[in-house]
């Protein structure tokens, strides 16, 4: 006998089952993503890639990012901003390819 109640039970038959087309493509758009991501993330400099890492993919606030990295709070403020713009032109430009 199963510990789930049928409510938990109905719902894992349903995470089981096939699944649906969309939801296979948007698994499918995902995936590309992350692996365009991370293309993205390799072609900077490794404290460009770290600030970006720890504020915007750990959610880590710009204090933290500070101690962690050793850097002042402005800086890492900065470093953050010119990470980013650096990060959409080099997504942009593999857009337009």
């Amino acid at each position: 006998m199963s510990s789930l109640s049928e409510k938990h039970q109905n719902w894992l038959e349903e995470a089981v089952s096939d699944p649906s087309e969309s939801s296979l493509d948007e698994k499918v758009t995902q995936k590309e993503g992350m692996e365009l991501l991370d293309w993205a993330m390799g072609q900077m400099s490794p404290g460009d890639r770290m600030v970006l890492e720890l504020v915007y993919l750990e959610g880590r606030s710009g204090k933290e990012a500070a101690n962690i990295l050793g850097w002042s709070l402005a800086n890492v403020k900065i470093r953050s901003f010119r990470s980013r713009r650096k990060l959409e032109k080099l997504l942009s430009g593999f857009m337009k390819k």
